[in-house]
């Protein structure tokens, strides 16, 4: 007898990472059983809230979310929110409707757990019209007991789980995110960015533009997404990167105002060296061009600079564009 226990993938993947990546492609598989014509959508850029989807983006669409946790606590709870919203705000911007929205979690829930489940599901179906379902630990196991799911179950829980070790395969062989070109030239000159670069005698800023652009692109995916590990590790990486930026310009403080460039310089070189070591987030796969972009966001929020005194003379600027 095959025993299904969702928690296993964690060890099985070796990462949380992995599992989570096993645990969609598990639910992509069963959700095709019940519907042919069901697909998976991969996210890039954003994949505006839908992990699988039945239906053509248009009338009539069946959404399933899925996120591999094994409890829903206070953060995984505005997790859920956050993505059914976002979900349905795109829902409207790009005109399609959701009929129902089915979550797609690894383990049961609690009694207080369900209360909060209860409340919230029925508060939000007779907010959007949606209905609204759950498939927990226990009813992902059910379905896998079925006989046109032995397949399943056995490519992923059996003696030798061929299906498993495929997706693992291909998970271990996942490349960075690919990078985008600049859709205009023009973008972003009057950005907050841009003009603390031209501040600082720096007057090449393409590649500060296109970094910048995927970062954008980069940050929308994840908070679309709404998955609480990608959140956490995003907000880690832009960390690091600021600390990375503070210690070098406190190192700079130096050097005569027209020699600022250099700090920029010294700062970009850094990101270059610790790339693949303590700036390696592998949950987001991003490329040295995201984590350069992601610094020029905080340049661009007006929490990092390249000149000594950037908030001040930067301040009257932000206020005008805020």
């Amino acid at each position: 007898m095959i025993h299904v226990d969702l928690k296993l993938l964690i060890s099985k993947a070796g990462t949380e990472e992995g599992a989570r990546y096993l645990f969609q492609r598990l639910m992509a598989s069963i959700v095709k059983i019940q519907h042919l014509d069901a697909r998976q959508i991969r996210a890039s850029p954003g994949d505006w809230g839908i992990d699988i989807i039945v239906g053509e983006l248009a009338e009539h669409n069946s959404v399933w979310q899925v996120k591999y946790i094994t409890k829903i606590d206070a953060s995984q709870r505005t997790n859920i929110n956050e993505s059914f919203d976002t979900l349905m705000k795109n829902a409207k911007k790009y005109h399609f409707t959701v009929d129902i929205w089915t979550l797609c979690i690894a383990c049961d829930l609690s009694p207080q757990e369900l209360k909060w489940w209860n409340k919230w599901s029925k508060d939000k179906a007779k907010q959007y019209g949606v209905n609204i379902n759950l498939m927990t630990e226990t009813d992902i196991r059910d379905i896998l007991e079925r006989r046109d799911a032995e397949h399943i179950k056995m490519g992923y829980f059996g003696q030798n789980p061929t299906t498993l070790q495929y997706f693992l395969d291909a998970f271990d062989q996942k490349s960075e995110r690919e990078i985008m070109e600049l859709p205009e030239p023009g973008l972003f000159s009057n950005a907050l960015f841009i003009q603390k670069l031209n501040a600082a005698h720096i007057t090449e800023v393409h590649s500060a533009k296109t970094q910048f652009f995927n970062a954008e692109l980069l940050t929308q995916e994840i908070i679309d997404k709404g998955d609480f590990s990608e959140i956490t590790s995003l907000k880690s990486l832009k960390e690091k990167l600021r600390s990375l930026w503070e210690t070098r310009f406190i190192e700079s403080f130096d050097l005569p105002d027209d020699k600022m460039s250099i700090l920029y310089a010294r700062v970009m070189q850094a990101i270059e060296t610790q790339d693949k070591v303590s700036l390696n987030h592998r949950e987001i796969k991003a490329s040295l061009i995201h984590k350069q972009g992601m610094l020029h966001q905080l340049s661009n929020d007006c929490q990092v600079g390249w000149t000594k005194n950037f908030r001040e003379e930067f301040k009257e600027y932000r206020k005008a564009n805020l």
